[in-house]
């Protein structure tokens, strides 16, 4: 259930790119590579000009998303109260899933690409593009266990009951089965929106939308060739729109049209790259809160107390 507030998550993780890639470059050496010709737009272009064009295609993302939900919530009132008020237990959680994709961890991933095309870490920035793979398979997964075993003790407790808890049940199974395509989505599109492209996320969210909308209906009531499926019907049209729309963008990477690309070859090493990263982050974090617990942290606040020391000093002398 795409809804606005996905959208204002994605247009945040915009405003964030432009300024991420402006302060990635000016943190960098003088002597920095060459960029792209879309990197370069988001370095030098006018502040205001640059953040309207990225702006801009988020609006109509927002508008086609905002429909979704309005039509979708009308197909399924038509199927009686129970299902309608089924899919409202579950609405909280699927927002809760897609503001994580879409804005907290995509957020992430887009502002990250942005940073290292603005530092000129070519190498860097293709990687990331094959770690938020990663993350969106492995959060995608979390989501799709965590559910299916617990979802239906959580809407009891959210107050679901008699037809609303079966109906919440069987929404909550199919969309939660398809959780890794909604973060696979959401975490290519940023990655893609990292560079500074926000026209071609827009232009697949607004083409699928198109597609959605009657499609939904079909699904949900059996219109036409389409097997009738009631409230699991709307859960089916919403993973086909993600399923489509992921293989559009993984696609679209994957051709090398994209300031990143997307190679498969590389996703062995990525994966054991980023496993090795969060390994030293956590022996950082380890050693850092050791070193804090003994007073000797020198790398944080050796030069700190270096010149504070000095000024004491000073101040002695002079006295």
């Amino acid at each position: 259930m795409s809804t606005a507030f996905e959208s204002a998550a994605n247009a945040a993780a915009s405003t964030a790119t432009a300024c991420d890639a402006r302060s990635a470059q000016i943190a960098t050496p003088l002597a920095a590579p060459r960029y792209d010709l879309r990197t370069r737009a988001l370095i030098e272009g006018p502040i205001a000009l640059t953040l309207i064009q990225l702006a801009a295609p988020n609006i109509l993302v927002m508008l086609a998303q905002s429909s979704v939900g309005l039509v979708e919530t009308y197909f399924i009132g038509k199927l009686g109260t129970d299902a309608l008020a089924g899919v409202a237990l579950v609405f909280p959680v699927v927002m809760l899933m897609q503001m994580m994709s879409a804005g907290a961890m995509g957020g992430g991933m887009s502002s990250a690409v942005a940073r290292a095309l603005g530092a000129g870490r070519r190498a860097d920035a293709n990687a990331l593009g094959l770690h938020a793979l990663i993350i969106g398979l492995g959060f995608g997964l979390i989501f799709t266990i965590a559910l299916r075993l617990e979802g239906e003790r959580l809407y009891m407790v959210m107050g679901g009951s008699g037809g609303s808890l079966a109906a919440a049940n069987t929404y909550s199974n199919v969309i939660f089965t398809g959780a890794v395509l909604v973060w696979l989505f959401n975490s290519l599109a940023n990655v893609i929106r990292g560079t500074g492209n926000m026209a071609f996320p827009a232009l697949v969210t607004c083409v699928g939308v198109a597609v959605l909308i009657p499609l939904s209906p079909c699904l949900i009531f059996g219109w036409g060739p389409f097997p009738k499926f009631g409230v699991a019907g709307g859960a089916f049209a919403v993973l086909i729109y993600y399923a489509a729309g992921s293989a559009v963008f993984a696609a679209y990477l994957y051709s090398g049209r994209s300031v990143v690309p997307l190679d498969a070859e590389r996703l062995p090493p990525a994966l054991a790259a980023l496993c090795r990263y969060s390994a030293r982050r956590r022996g950082r974090g380890t050693d850092h809160r050791a070193d804090q617990s003994h007073g000797c942290d020198r790398n944080c606040f050796g030069r700190r107390s270096r010149t504070r020391g000095h000024r004491r000093l000073r101040r002695r002398l002079a006295a």
